[in-house]
């Protein structure tokens, strides 16, 4: 694909889907002494979930596993959508392209592993991490400079911005009313 025909897709995307562990997380599992999964985010990818809802985009997460720390980060971003245990991610990306009446060519999806191969052959522009499991990025239109977990959202973010024509400084100081911690 053309960068000229990419730049295109991105300005249409209304949906940006997500894998969590391994792409808005390193992928790495941490377990406390009651069996609780204990994961970090990066502040910069959350900053880039705030400016995907400032920019009216629906975003969220589509995960195979099912964790309180994904849910918390999940609640405290106010995603749009959060889908856990899912196992054929496509189904996923079809029920929410129907939901919120827009086409798949509209869906972003972002992924990093086996498990996300489905909804990256379906969405109209599908991402992978710096770090992905090789197999996955001959699915996927652009491969992240960044590793998944630290500010590989947060680049894809700011490519959307910039097909767009949007200046994020713009963007954020537009919005004085949301509280200044939200990544």
């Amino acid at each position: 694909m053309t960068d000229y025909l990419l730049t295109e897709k991105l300005a249409l995307i209304k949906l940006f889907a997500m894998d969590v562990d391994g792409t808005f997380t390193d992928g790495t599992l941490y377990y406390d002494s009651k069996g609780e999964v204990i994961k970090g985010f990066s502040s910069a990818d959350g900053m880039g979930i705030e400016l995907l809802h400032r920019m009216g985009i629906k975003r969220g997460f589509i995960s195979g596993r099912t964790d309180v720390a994904t849910k918390t980060r999940a609640e405290y971003l106010d995603v749009d959508f959060y889908l856990p245990s899912i196992g054929d991610k496509s189904v996923a990306l079809r029920n929410l392209a129907e939901k919120y009446n827009i086409t798949l060519d509209e869906c972003l999806y972002m992924g990093d592993d086996l498990n996300d191969i489905t909804a990256l052959q379906i969405a109209g522009v599908s991402v992978t991490v710096a770090n992905a499991n090789t197999s996955v990025k001959r699915f996927t239109q652009i491969v992240t400079e960044k590793e998944g977990g630290r500010g590989a959202v947060r680049e894809v973010v700011d490519l959307i911005l910039e097909t767009q024509g949007i200046d994020p400084v713009t963007l954020w100081m537009s919005d004085k009313d949301r509280p200044v911690g939200m990544q």
